[in-house]
């Protein structure tokens, strides 16, 4: 027989300990490690707003607000929030998930976009802003158009005139069919350019697409649109429109020609198509 085979002795490790191991770091040290963190990042905010408040103060070019911007958006919707590649930072009142027009709330503050939208808005503000083609307007349509576009109702619109006040208590009980009669204080421009571009946006947008124009209706067109001409544009929009109207015929020699598409930029698309269904 062999000799027994004994076990070895168990030392005190190998027993098993109730209790917790003691934590190298302690939830004291986490927690103002987080709250550290936490006033760091609101104070770089604090910081980053108030920077940008005071160049928005001293420049007169980013001086636009959200409710001025909108207008220029329904005519160029491809600078729309919906339509940007990258949004961070980009447009942050217009971040509704169910629509493309702004918080109510940020209507009159300050608009946050890129230079270049603040080029182009201010380029249309100054040339082609004004330059509006009236068509009808249903009262069934402003009523809808309205209920989408909420910032245009005199509640939150502080400077909305007194007979356009007047006019939207009517509302539900009138009974005009074409409010495009009524004066500017009844209706005021911007809200006609607001009705007009929502109409364009969600029922029209496929006639637009499709417009064609001939040499003699652009030729019409121009004589009382003349900022819509080539030298305006031809160096804005290059990028995107490089033939931008360069075959624009001259008083003379219009005809029945079409205008080639490539020569047509979107918002000249809109304005022409308004135009043409204006003079119906």
């Amino acid at each position: 027989m062999g000799s027994p085979q004994f076990e070895p002795k168990l030392s005190e490790k190998d027993f098993i300990h109730e209790g917790y191991s003691k934590n190298p770091w302690p939830l004291w040290l986490w927690l103002f490690l987080i709250t550290t963190a936490v006033a760091l990042l609101w104070g770089a905010s604090n910081w980053y707003a108030g920077k940008i408040n005071l160049i928005v103060q001293k420049s007169p070019f980013l001086q636009v607000t959200n409710r001025d911007l909108s207008l220029f958006l329904w005519q160029n919707p491809e600078f729309m929030r919906v339509n940007a590649k990258e949004k961070a930072n980009y447009l942050p009142a217009f971040q509704y998930h169910d629509k493309i027009t702004m918080d109510v709330a940020s209507a009159d503050q300050y608009a946050v976009a890129p230079p270049e939208v603040f080029f182009r808005y201010h380029t249309w503000n100054r040339l082609i802003s004004k330059e509006f083609s009236q068509r009808a307007i249903p009262l069934k349509d402003f009523r809808d158009f309205l209920s989408y576009a909420q910032e245009w109702l005199p509640i939150y619109w502080p400077e909305a005139p007194k007979g356009y006040v007047k006019l939207v208590e009517s509302l539900p009980t009138s009974k005009i069919k074409d409010l495009s009669a009524l004066s500017q204080e009844e209706l005021p421009l911007a809200v006609r350019i607001a009705f007009q571009g929502w109409q364009n946006y969600f029922k029209e947008g496929e006639a637009i697409d499709k417009v064609e124009v001939t040499q003699k209706q652009m030729q019409e067109f121009l004589s009382s649109h003349p900022y819509y001409a080539r030298n305006y544009w031809q160096n804005i929009v290059h990028d995107s429109v490089p033939n931008y109207l360069k075959s624009a015929p001259s008083e003379t020699k219009a005809g029945d020609s079409m205008i080639p598409s490539n020569e047509l930029a979107p918002f000249l698309k809109v304005a022409v198509y308004n135009y043409l269904q204006s003079t119906k």
